[in-house]
């Protein structure tokens, strides 16, 4: 089986190792070779301890979808509510004031050793 991996460079040197398909299963090596060697361990030990299980639910959701409707259909169904403009106002003024230099951008990424860490302006 295959599975997807991420390598990212850390700033204090080394990599760190992520499994989008396995969310638990991350490593860290010095070189990009041990990275993924430790990776693919990882994923081996982790799949081997795992049991996948169907079941069945018998509750059905509280408001059904319609027929053959998706889940994000619903996405936009706001679009003609005038409350909403003042807020999406709001945010292009925040994102045109970011790129012109004139403000701290809305979020931000600091590394350390233990990762990442996001931070939200308030």
């Amino acid at each position: 089986m295959q599975y997807t991996i991420v390598l990212i460079e850390k700033p204090e040197g080394g990599i760190h190792v992520s499994v989008p398909a396995l969310p638990d299963c991350t490593v860290e090596a010095d070189t990009r070779d041990e990275a993924i060697r430790l990776a693919r361990e990882a994923i081996a030990t982790m799949v081997s301890r795992c049991e996948i299980v169907r079941v069945e639910v018998p509750q059905q959701p509280k408001t059904p979808l319609p027929g053959d409707a998706v889940p994000w259909e619903w996405f936009g169904s706001a679009k003609d509510d005038t409350t909403w403009i003042s807020i999406f106002d709001k945010m292009e003024q925040n994102r045109e004031a970011t790129r012109k230099g004139d403000a701290p951008p809305a979020c931000f990424v600091k590394h350390s050793r233990e990762g990442a860490m996001y931070a939200h302006r308030p």
